[in-house]
């Protein structure tokens, strides 16, 4: 056999067509060079991509061929920068929104996804990231563009699991789609509501909850880890996966980690011990309510039958009424990116911006608005009493005057959120006493 033969052999032996990185057409000799370009986040683009495939291709491989059964949890992409392209990479972080940067990583990776990575936990990619919740992962560095101008190191955080550890009930096929899901309706006790329940609604799983402001569902605490677990819809049945480092409990009941377990209409689920007393900014607390089941396009809501429990009340205007029979304070109508929802206002203090911890949350096309906008803490006969926490940023108004930092919003009156974001739409929101919802 001529050495020619010999090498494309021994080349063969090492080619993994089950991660999508067989394709010889990508090699490229200058690939340690940026070439000069017009096109202002290339080298930004380059590197993240240069990371990618040079994880893909011997980080992986490398691994697989020891351990074939193993998979990469991935937690965060973190990008950082020296000299001049530090600007050009708060640009880029600024207008690509987190959402959109973790479906950019999603199609870098491939076929990789859902056979060798897991992106169940991937949180997004920036910049900054706790030392703390870094504390969990493996890094996995390689100094990329040393020769550029602009200089960008791109570290992966995650760490090597068992397949069945990293999702033990999950099929291959679809173990990391968001799908769509029952609404379900948490309310949570935790360091920033220790008194008065926050209510957080999602529909599309899997979701992260944990003390990340990049979690789907944020939950503030001592002892909360940054991805402290994961919520799942599967096979009709919500799920919960525990990976944090102080434990969850399930009404009293510690969740094996690793494991996956189902959640009852009404479960009670503890962060850090059985249940967090009166120790809600250190044992926080949250409560599940199902909603309604899936819904298929064009069809109506189905509601869940309830348990004894913890009653949970049907769907009414294409909003949902209070739980347990409590009345709404107050009745929010809202213009935002995703047309025109109502939310009662029915637990004070009431918390509004694009946080996923805010009581209503606003959508992150919305981009003028703060995380935490607004906070509405007492209802009067005239109103409520307002505090606007984004003053001194893309502010809020009414008509054309800017609202100071403490206002009454008067029933009827229209205020606007992030007016001055000149690349995003801003909110409308009015708000109205209950007799009118109700008469609605």
């Amino acid at each position: 056999m001529s050495l020619g033969g010999l090498w494309s052999r021994i080349s063969s032996a090492f080619e993994r067509r089950d991660i999508g990185m067989h394709d010889t057409d990508l090699d490229d000799p200058h690939e340690d060079v940026i070439r000069p370009t017009a096109t202002r986040y290339a080298p930004i683009r380059k590197a993240v991509e240069r990371r990618v495939r040079t994880f893909l291709r011997e980080d992986l491989v490398s691994h697989l061929e020891i351990g074939p059964d193993e998979t990469f949890v991935l937690h965060y992409l973190e990008i950082s920068a020296e000299g001049p392209g530090a600007v050009d990479l708060d640009h880029f972080l600024d207008e690509f929104s987190p959402q959109a940067r973790v479906q950019w990583v999603k199609k870098l990776l491939g076929p990789a996804v859902s056979r060798h990575v897991s992106l169940d936990q991937f949180l997004g990619l920036d910049k900054d990231f706790p030392a703390e919740v870094l504390a969990e992962t493996d890094p996995f560095e390689d100094k990329l563009n040393q020769a550029a101008v602009a200089f960008y190191r791109v570290t992966l955080h995650g760490r090597w699991v068992g397949v069945a550890q990293a999702n033990p009930a999950a099929p291959a096929a679809t173990r990391h789609d968001r799908v769509a899901g029952p609404g379900v309706r948490l309310s949570v006790q935790d360091a920033r509501s220790p008194n008065a329940a926050k209510t957080i609604e999602i529909e599309h799983f899997p979701a992260v909850v944990g003390s990340s402001t990049h979690a789907d569902v944020e939950v503030s605490g001592y002892y909360v880890s940054a991805r402290h677990c994961t919520l799942h819809w599967e096979g009709e049945q919500l799920l919960l996966a525990d990976h944090s480092t102080n434990g969850t409990w399930i009404d009293g009941e510690r969740v094996q980690r690793g494991n996956r377990v189902a959640l009852a209409n009404g479960a009670l689920v503890g962060f850090g011990r059985d249940r967090g007393d009166a120790e809600y900014d250190r044992y926080p607390a949250l409560r599940v309510n199902m909603l309604r089941q899936p819904v298929a396009a064009g069809a109506s809501a189905t509601p869940v039958t309830p348990s004894m429990s913890t009653p949970v009340a049907p769907l009414v205007n294409g909003r949902t009424s209070p739980v347990n029979g409590v009345k709404a304070l107050a009745v929010i109508a809202i213009a935002d990116a995703t047309g025109s929802p109502l939310r009662d206002v029915i637990t004070l203090p009431f918390t509004i911006g694009r946080g996923s911890s805010q009581d209503y949350v606003v959508p992150d096309a919305n981009e003028g608005v703060s995380r935490e906008h607004l906070v509405i803490e007492e209802i009067t006969p005239s109103g409520a009493a307002t505090l606007n926490r984004a003053v001194s940023r893309n502010g809020t108004f009414s008509g054309n005057a800017p609202l100071p930092e403490r206002f009454v919003w008067r029933f009827g009156q229209e205020i606007v959120l992030g007016e001055r974001w000149a690349d995003a739409p801003p909110v409308c929101m009015t708000l109205r006493p209950v007799k009118e919802k109700e008469a609605a």
